[in-house]
């Protein structure tokens, strides 16, 4: 699994970006692209073009297929999945996932101002708990931070050495946070 933080530039200085968590924790498999709107990372699109990979979309259990039936903010006809549809599609899922590291605000922002994120193929986690972000404000109702995506990308993936370090460092990182 390779995963592409597409970050939005005011995202890279806050003390609350959780996505360098899993990029400081996994590099070999993490890294992070900043986005811009009038110079798109060409490499970053070509792999789009070529289907080998996909933005996520995290939306509790649902599944959105490739084919392209979500929306600008995951919305659209995402279909329910049996768990042997699931495991078929995360058989064929991309080996790179992109996820958009921003607040919600901009990331929304982020897939309307980008065509090539419009009609990238689109994943969305099946199984979710609420989020246990409290860093903060105006959260959206089941929505995710973005190392808690990565958490369930590899709950998903059944890397639990991983799952247990990032939950540790996410945990031990909020805790510092409100505690400063």
């Amino acid at each position: 699994m390779n995963l592409v933080l597409l970050t939005h530039e005011r995202e890279v200085d806050r003390p609350t970006n959780t996505g360098l968590l899993a990029l400081n924790t996994f590099p070999q498999w993490c890294r992070r692209i900043i986005w811009s709107r009038v110079s798109p990372d060409l490499a970053l699109i070509e792999l789009i073009s070529s289907h080998k990979a996909a933005v996520l979309f995290p939306r509790p259990k649902l599944l959105c297929l490739s084919e392209g039936r979500c929306d600008a903010d995951g919305k659209g006809e995402p279909v329910s999945m049996e768990n042997t549809q699931a495991q078929r599609y995360l058989e064929h899922m991309p080996d790179t996932l992109i996820i958009l590291d921003a607040t919600w605000q901009e990331a929304r922002k982020m897939m309307r101002q980008s065509p090539y994120l419009k009609a990238a193929d689109k994943f969305a986690l099946t199984e979710q708990e609420d989020s246990g972000f409290t860093l903060r404000r105006n959260q959206i109702e089941g929505g995710l931070c973005t190392i808690e995506c990565i958490i369930g990308l590899l709950e998903l993936k059944n890397k639990h050495q991983e799952v247990e370090l990032l939950t540790q460092v996410f945990h031990d990182f909020q805790a510092s946070r409100q505690s400063g």
